[in-house]
């Protein structure tokens, strides 16, 4: 699940750029003097930046809380795993204070 929603959100992503080249194309195709293309450009290109620093920002919190998840799952499958393991060594050790054991058969 959490797979499905990195994957939205790469694609989301790339949906953007593509969209944000697409604009500066246009910008940058469009039958306009040098001049008048310029002042588009630093019209634009600092919404440009905002933009880009804002989906920076967001990715980043986004791949923040997904290492806090990860570390999270990750200290309780060690901890069900070492419960396991106790587990283990005790039936263990309860097996060998019983002693050996007839062969069935």
């Amino acid at each position: 699940m959490a797979s499905e929603q990195n994957d939205a959100a790469g694609y989301l992503g790339w949906f953007f750029l593509g969209g944000l080249i697409g604009a500066a194309a246009a910008l940058l195709l469009a039958p306009r003097t040098g001049r008048e293309t310029r002042e588009l450009l630093v019209e634009h290109g600092g919404e440009f930046a905002r933009r880009a620093q804002e989906m920076a920002t967001d990715a980043q919190g986004r791949a923040g809380e997904l290492l806090d998840k990860s570390r999270e799952l990750f200290e309780e499958q060690t901890q069900r795993l070492m419960t396991a393991f106790e587990a283990g060594k005790d039936a263990m050790r309860e097996e060998m204070r019983k002693g050996p054991t007839e062969p069935r058969g």
